[in-house]
């Protein structure tokens, strides 16, 4: 019998009995910590039928790929007085804005502001002040009186509602009052509720959203009403938005989907020199 040395067995009931269960732990921390950090491989709904309604909202109009569009916009910010404009703009895929501000309907615009995947631009041309602001994925909350992404705010003049992170979806009990919509709670772990998706009940159009931030805080509320056809899209007529710092309200006369639409249209130009 070849005799195996002490020190090599104490070593080995080492190995056995700390390092190994460490290890093993760690890599269930680890492959936990992904679960619970990363978005799950599948979202969890109440019902195959509230999936399929959350589908059908936000693939609504999926063929409309650039728009043009006129109108009026009101402004309420704290502190300010209230700006009621007349108003022209372009959309595009995947979530690009660009609108002109007049004084008069028919006149040349006074101000522009323009949003990309990358930047917001603006150009107030009274005073000939010059702004790009990288935004990227962040909300332009610090331009407009309402934190709401650019490609957000394409998706509601469009009639879809805006993107939220979720693992799981149901329908909310019913309130005391019925208003004639029923609403669909956007849930994510450790953080509870942060989106409420209000549709039609007879129709189940999409009609409001109200995204709420980590803390449970209101980020903004929209509203969008009269939805009417137009060249086979339903499409918004007005649309409301509401947060802490004011209001925006874009009234839609008239819309003309299919526009086309140069690539270089949403980065407006600095004032040349005279």
């Amino acid at each position: 019998m070849i005799g195996i040395p002490f020190d090599s067995v104490r070593h080995g009931l080492f190995r056995f009995v700390i390092v190994y269960p460490l290890l093993t732990g760690l890599t269930f921390f680890i492959s936990g910590c992904a679960g619970w950090l990363g978005q799950p491989t599948e979202i969890q709904y109440d019902s195959e039928a509230t999936q399929q309604l959350i589908d059908r909202l936000t693939t609504a109009n999926a063929g409309l790929d650039a728009f043009r569009g006129k109108g009026r916009v009101v402004v309420h910010m704290q502190g300010a007085r209230p700006i009621n404009s007349p108003a022209a703009w372009v959309g595009a895929e995947p979530g690009r804005l660009r609108f002109a501000f007049r004084s008069i309907p028919a006149g040349p615009p006074v101000f522009e502001m323009s949003c990309d995947e990358v930047w917001l631009t603006a150009l107030d041309y009274q005073e000939q002040k010059y702004v790009k602001r990288k935004v990227g994925n962040n909300s332009l909350s610090s331009f407009l009186p309402v934190s709401i992404k650019c490609a957000d705010l394409f998706g509601l003049m469009v009639g879809r509602p805006p993107e939220v992170d979720y693992d799981a979806a149901r329908l909310a009990p019913p309130g005391s009052e019925d208003d004639g919509t029923i609403v669909i709670l956007l849930q994510r772990r450790f953080r509870g509720t942060v989106g409420r998706i209000r549709v039609m009940s007879d129709t189940g159009e999409f009609c409001g959203v109200e995204l709420l931030d980590i803390h449970g805080n209101r980020l903004y509320a929209a509203r969008v009403d009269g939805m009417q056809t137009v060249d086979g899209y339903r499409l918004p007529a007005r649309i409301m938005l509401s947060g802490p710092e004011g209001s925006i309200e874009l009234e839609i006369q008239r819309t003309w989907p299919g526009a086309s639409i140069s690539e270089n249209l949403f980065q407006i130009a600095p004032p040349q020199p005279d």
